[in-house]
């Protein structure tokens, strides 16, 4: 990890947010591995630092660890001065989700506090990240802004009334700011992840077997797409894709 203080990069940003030891590490790895100077954010500063050095010694790159709480808008304001005082944003991943247990709660027995909280992390927390790096981005006619949703995005699941209400806002939020941006050259898209995303598996046939075997999502096969997405020719952009593994039954 490098201090923002003194190593503000000439490079372009990509900006993770929520990034624990699976999906959203290995999206910042890769984007790294492409060259972008990263930052990512997390609540647990710690657990962060480890990521941050451990990417920035694999990938010789700069990594900024930058704490953020998405359901607190003070929170996201002072992350993203961080952020910002690196340089240019050219690319936002909001990965951040409430953590609730994956058991089905009885509708009746979800606190108000609880669903309050799922739906500021799942979407108002991506309300305010976009709205901070926009501005630079519509600046220069050139950004992108990748959401992460899941099958919650979609349907409505008994039990699971917080995590679908806050998913489902943040599909309308991407489809909105992709009709406002994307004739203003960003790239603005949903990815939902229909199914469990476990370890990164290697590179290995066994270890590939394996995570198709026990049904489970390579975060690292999931980060390519989400550099394809940025990667993409503006004249063939994606809207919305949604990736699962071989054999799983669709939502």
């Amino acid at each position: 990890m490098r201090s923002m203080a003194s190593s503000a990069s000439s490079r372009s940003i990509a900006a993770v947010v929520g990034v624990g030891p699976k999906l959203g590490r290995s999206i910042a790895r890769k984007f790294a591995h492409e060259g972008y100077t990263v930052a990512i954010l997390a609540r647990d500063l710690g657990r962060l630092s480890r990521i941050a050095d451990e990417i920035a010694r694999e990938e010789k790159a700069q990594v900024f660890a930058i704490r953020i709480d998405c359901s607190d808008s003070r929170s996201v304001k002072e992350a993203f001065e961080g952020v910002l005082s690196l340089g240019f944003v050219e690319v936002l991943v909001y990965n951040s989700y409430q953590p609730d247990s994956w058991k089905p709660t009885n509708f009746t027995d979800i606190t108000i506090e609880c669903f309050e909280k799922s739906l500021a992390v799942s979407s108002v927390g991506a309300f305010h990240c976009a709205q901070k790096v926009l501005p630079g981005m519509v600046e220069r006619g050139k950004g992108t802004i990748l959401f992460t949703g899941c099958s919650a995005s979609l349907n409505g699941i008994a039990g699971f009334s917080e995590l679908c209400c806050g998913k489902f806002a943040l599909r309308g939020l991407s489809q909105c700011l992709a009709r406002e941006f994307h004739p203003l050259g960003v790239h603005v898209a949903h990815v939902i992840i229909d199914g469990v995303v476990g370890p990164p598996r290697g590179s290995s046939s066994s270890q590939r077997t394996t995570s198709v075997a026990d049904g489970s999502m390579d975060p690292d096969a999931l980060a390519q797409t989400y550099w394809h997405l940025h990667a993409q020719d503006r004249t063939a952009w994606t809207q919305e894709i949604d990736l699962r593994p071989a054999g799983s039954r669709f939502f």
